[in-house]
């Protein structure tokens, strides 16, 4: 809505729900398969031939690698972070071990296969996924065994990171694609039901810092999402990072940063 209330941009959504909002407020909106469809790609690759959009969005985890490969095979810009970046981001134990290897904090993760080394209270979820699905959190050895009985797919496919005490952030990152950091929006969860209900938009210069070492050494070159924990002692914890918009954008335009269009606006001409 706010893109299209700027008056500059034509919208293209899809939605794989005939009742989502979003395609009632888009120019034009298709109703298409969930990207684990078989036939998702080619669905896409006939809208992306038809309406030859200048610029592709992901907003969905499980779509973005996928829209990668059609933007290079259209020539169509895709506004998110390198694929690099973007495996490693949807991969959560990849993405502790690179943040460690970089030297940002993040909790202790182990691989559920540990079951040994950990130490309690813990948090565990999938590798993959989004929006806390599959997320429990565990207070003794017990606790494990039970979700692992109950868990689909093998232990391997599961992470669990000593739970951290603090207040949680959600923060967008708002970088340019060729790298030029161009914001840095910390917001405080204050509802959460899986994805942020509400946030209040704070200016925390710790967060502010190891958001912008996350680019400085991993060097996503797109925009990004980072959920923290600050601990009373203001050390900020990365527990996760979204290679992609998140859903606290309207929070980041009213703090009167507009994620999208600044990214566009910044695009080297080609």
């Amino acid at each position: 809505r706010t893109l299209k209330e700027m008056g500059s941009y034509r919208i293209v959504g899809i939605d794989a729900s005939p009742y989502s909002f979003g395609l009632k407020l888009a120019d034009v909106g298709y109703v298409v398969p969930f990207a684990t469809a078989p036939e998702f790609k080619r669905t896409i690759e006939m809208i992306i031939a038809r309406e030859e959009p200048d610029y592709i969005i992901p907003l969905v985890d499980e779509e973005i690698l996928i829209f990668h490969a059609i933007g290079e095979q259209f020539n169509t810009r895709v506004v998110a972070p390198v694929p690099r970046f973007c495996e490693l981001c949807l991969d959560k134990w990849l993405t502790s071990q690179a943040l460690q290897d970089a030297g940002i904090p993040v909790p202790e993760t182990w691989l559920a296969t540990d079951t040994n080394k950990v130490r309690y209270p813990a948090v565990i979820k999938p590798r993959g996924g989004r929006g806390s699905r599959g997320l429990a959190y565990l207070r003794q050895a017990s606790d494990l065994e039970g979700y692992l009985m109950m868990a689909r797919g093998s232990p391997q496919e599961y992470v669990i990171q000593e739970q951290i005490e603090g207040r949680e952030f959600t923060v967008s990152v708002v970088v340019g694609l060729g790298g030029p950091l161009l914001a840095v929006v910390p917001k405080e969860v204050i509802i959460k039901r899986g994805i942020t209900l509400a946030g209040v938009t704070r200016d925390v210069p710790e967060i502010n810092s190891v958001c912008r070492q996350v680019q400085d050494r991993l060097r996503a070159n797109g925009p990004f999402n980072v959920q923290l924990i600050m601990k009373d002692d203001k050390r900020p914890y990365i527990i996760e990072i979204n290679p992609r918009y998140s859903t606290t954008a309207l929070l980041t335009i009213a703090a009167g940063i507009h994620e999208i269009d600044l990214v566009i606006r910044h695009l080297p001409k080609l």
